[in-house]
């Protein structure tokens, strides 16, 4: 599977947020105006206005009327923004971080488990626990439980590489193809065993993410639970209306 294209909004955004961890732009100094930025870039003002929200939903900037776009922090480390509308942006989210495998076991699917695996009870699957990492910082974005087949062992020896797609290596090796991800979001009181490893306070705030990935036929060849602690990491979704011609 190759790469998709990086939207030129999130090219730019990420050539702003180096500059600012470089200090090119120190905390507290005006960013270039919309108009500079158009020119320099070679973008539409339209690009550069959606790079200042991805810097603004990241706690990078702040805009005022009247007066610019301020630079707020250094360094975003703390919160991580993630635009999931395609599979195409889960692609690229997991190519800007890198996975730490914690644990590896076979597990029978308990009542509980098999309600959130969309399963019959007692279905074997092989479960991952891991911490996934923004690259370069040492503080977990989520603690991650990934669940598949247990004929897709061998995967196990690739999770750690960076950049690393876990449904990717589902469909490199098995010949799988990966068409539908459905996704439920949820808050949550993250647990004292997790809330350990995230480096946060027992039953503290958290977001819990699952995702289904479905491969051809309807079948379903994985699934995630993902919890996010609270102020780490955001969502963002945007959806288009598709107009009917007459």
């Amino acid at each position: 599977m190759s790469p998709p294209a990086t939207p030129r909004y999130r090219q730019l955004a990420d050539a702003l947020i180096r500059d600012i961890e470089a200090g090119k732009y120190a905390v507290g100094a005006l960013l270039p105006t919309e108009f500079e930025l158009s020119d320099r870039y070679g973008v539409s003002r339209h690009t550069v206005r959606e790079a200042f929200r991805r810097l603004a939903d990241m706690g990078l900037i702040s805009r005022r009327q009247g007066i610019g776009t301020r630079v707020q922090a250094k360094s975003a480390e703390h919160r991580y923004l993630a635009s999931l509308s395609t599979l195409a942006d889960l692609f690229q989210y997991t190519k800007r971080t890198r996975l730490k495998v914690l644990a590896e076991h076979e597990v029978k699917a308990s009542a509980l488990l098999a309600t959130m695996l969309r399963c019959k009870r007692g279905q074997a699957w092989l479960q991952f626990d891991t911490c996934r990492y923004r690259i370069g910082t040492a503080q977990p974005i989520s603690y991650t439980q990934i669940y598949v087949y247990p004929e897709y062992a061998a995967i196990g020896e690739h999770l750690a590489k960076r950049s690393v797609w876990v449904y990717g290596l589902v469909e490199r090796y098995y010949g799988e193809r990966i068409v539908e991800v459905q996704q439920e979001i949820g808050a949550v009181a993250i647990e004292p065993r997790i809330a350990a490893i995230l480096g946060v306070k027992p039953r503290s705030a958290g977001l819990q993410v699952l995702r289904y990935y479905i491969g051809r036929g309807k079948r379903l060849l994985s699934v995630s639970m993902n919890i996010y602690p609270e102020k780490r990491f955001t969502i963002s979704t945007s959806w288009k209306l598709e107009w009917e011609r007459s």
